[in-house]
């Protein structure tokens, strides 16, 4: 029998054997990486509790430390906590040895001229600490984390590229090896100027160090299993390691020891150049079909499922079929001159951005809410599983649409009802938060496939590509909302909640994409789901038989069957490149992967 299409060669090699539960592992492994290397900066730039230090003539007045901080630091008069920047100008010995009582409000007061004293009984040293980017220079680490995003705007449009023209493999290692030594480079910067190099370079690797990778990953195991491939990593995996992240930084209790632990292990992804095939579907685009098959054969030998010399020899007809193959590829700008694909784009942009910023910020303001930041940043990183699965729930009994625009605005609607609550209410403040970030969780899982389900396959990688860039536009303002606490804990909140509201509602605009075949061209794009009105709601449609309720692209395993041949119509990957957030990666795998998982 001829091949049709690549998923074919699953029935002869196993679509998931001894071979993909290695990349299984892998993929596991992946997540860790991800989260230590996006969630790893806020534990290094993290603000103990400080204070001014005291003059040096206190030390021969026989004081102790809490009597040194009652005399020379103020308080504030509505918390009663006491202020980090400004300390009492008085001559603190004459008020000793006068025996007055001390201190007094009236006090005239000055900044921090001799530095800062920092409460380590709950936080660790941090490069925020040591170099005193506290007061006046707070703005320092916020600057710092905002260029990350900087170098990833920067760097996952190119190294997409890069995955194209140069391959999968080569980009997963040289990823992880330049972020990794970046990341380790930036354990011995003793200046701003040059932590915020490192940071630069750490973000020109971020996401597309994972995306490329989860991607390949995806492409070796069938469709029926890229549920497992693509979700239990992240639901297990990438919450034991948020959970477990704080408590490291802890336990080694100093920020170059925490920063060595978290990028080191980055650099055994150099190994991958032999235990990691080259994605065989790129291979065939580029017309290396001898080395796409000795890759699935070795796959087919370690399942215990050699392949047979005739389907060998089908394979590679089908695959030199492929390569001959150039259809004419499409860019963004054909999505902008088109009525009905421009809007859909402009919306998928706003959606991105919006869930971006709401996620992120989220994720940074855990130091502002609750007693405990590095217990609450375990909570909040425990939401993920519970988000993760209701996620698969929701998108089948509400289907895309409603599931992005509802969890949008309740979630932003949860934001202004901490905005409302008293600061010192810190219970109530951090239950709501963390109801916020199990919504906006749910929406970012959502949000990552719906640009793979509305854009056409000719523009769904470019497509894709910008709306994730756009993303990192967000990112960089993210620091910069929550940097507004210092002002009001309500600010960051309110603006959040407005935000994620308007967003979700705009969301509506949005075609619903369950159970509905994809469109190819531009001209399917433009006439997709033609008809659906703002309250469609495809579940209540389905007929109760479970064989009639496939939906109107007829049966929904060959409508995943047919998606798969679309994408892999234009040679392989070369037309369908996207990645979970930086555009790099294959749009029609990914496609098929995001379809079995919906």
């Amino acid at each position: 029998m001829a091949f049709t299409d690549f998923d074919s060669i699953f029935d002869h090699i196993g679509g998931f054997g001894r071979y993909q539960m290695m990349l299984f592992w892998i993929n596991c492994l992946m997540n860790t990486f991800l989260v230590f290397v996006y969630f790893g900066q806020f534990f290094m730039t993290l603000t103990p509790p400080h204070w001014c230090a005291p003059p040096p003539d206190l030390a021969g007045l026989n004081l102790t430390s809490d009597q040194v901080k009652s005399l020379t630091i103020p308080r504030d008069p509505h918390t009663g906590k006491y202020l980090e920047c400004v300390r009492y100008q008085v001559d603190f010995k004459e008020v000793v040895e006068s025996n007055a009582s001390w201190p007094d409000p009236s006090w005239p007061t000055t900044s921090c001229s001799h530095g800062w004293t920092y409460d380590y009984s709950l936080y660790y040293p941090t490069i925020t600490s040591e170099l005193d980017w506290v007061c006046a220079e707070d703005w320092k680490p916020t600057l710092a984390q905002s260029l990350f995003f900087v170098g990833s705007l920067v760097g996952s449009p190119l190294l997409g590229w890069a995955a194209d023209a140069w391959g999968r493999l080569p980009v997963i290692v040289a990823t992880n090896v330049v972020g990794g030594l970046a990341g380790v480079a930036s354990a011995f910067c003793a200046s701003f100027v040059s932590f915020t190099v490192f940071r630069f370079v750490v973000g020109m690797t971020y996401d597309t160090h994972y995306m490329v990778a989860y991607i390949l990953l995806l492409e070796y195991v069938s469709s029926k299993y890229r549920t497992i491939m693509a979700n239990v990593p992240i639901m297990i995996f990438l919450t034991a390691a948020m959970c477990a992240l704080p408590w490291l930084a802890v336990a080694l209790g100093q920020w170059r020891f925490f920063t060595f632990a978290i990028y080191l292990p980055q650099l055994s992804c150099v190994t991958f150049i032999w235990i990691v095939p080259e994605s065989a579907r790129w291979l065939l685009s580029q017309g290396r079909v001898e080395d796409a098959v000795a890759i699935l054969k070795k796959a087919g030998r370690v399942n215990k499922k050699p392949l047979s010399d005739e389907v060998v020899e089908e394979f590679k007809a089908y695959g030199w079929k492929q390569a001959e193959k150039d259809e004419k590829k499409v860019n963004v700008t054909a999505l902008l001159k088109t009525p009905v694909l421009r809007r859909r784009f402009l919306v998928l942009c706003l959606m991105w951005m919006v869930i971006i910023l709401a996620y992120d910020a989220h994720m940074r303001n855990t130091e502002h809410i609750g007693p405990n930041v590095f217990a609450t940043f375990t909570l909040a990183g425990f939401v993920e599983l519970p988000a993760d699965f209701l996620t698969m729930v929701a998108v089948e009994k509400l289907g895309r649409r409603h599931t992005t625009a509802w969890t949008l605005v309740l979630g932003g609607a949860l934001c202004l009802g901490v905005a409302a609550v008293p600061p010192d209410n810190t219970h109530v403040i951090l239950a709501l938060a963390i109801a916020g970030r199990f919504l906006i969780t749910m929406s970012i899982n959502v949000g990552q496939q719906y640009p793979i389900e509305v854009l056409p396959t000719v523009a769904r990688g470019s497509g894709s590509g910008a709306i994730h860039t756009l993303g990192y536009g967000a990112a960089f303002v993210s620091p910069y909302v929550v940097y507004l606490s210092k002002f009001g804990h309500f600010l960051p909140y309110t603006i959040l909640g407005v935000v994620t509201i308007v967003g979700g509602l705009v969301c509506v605009l949005l075609p619903e994409t369950l159970d509905q075949k994809l469109p190819d061209s531009l001209e399917d794009g433009e006439a997709f789901f033609a008809g659906q009105g703002c309250c469609y709601n495809p579940c209540a449609r389905r007929p109760a038989s479970t064989d009639a309720g496939r939906g109107e692209g007829g049966e929904i395993g060959t409508r995943r069957e047919e998606g798969g041949d679309r994408e892999r119509g234009g040679g392989g990957e070369g037309e369908g490149e996207e990645g979970r957030g930086g555009g790099a990666g294959s749009g029609g795998e990914d496609k098929d992967a995001v379809k079995e998982f919906s």
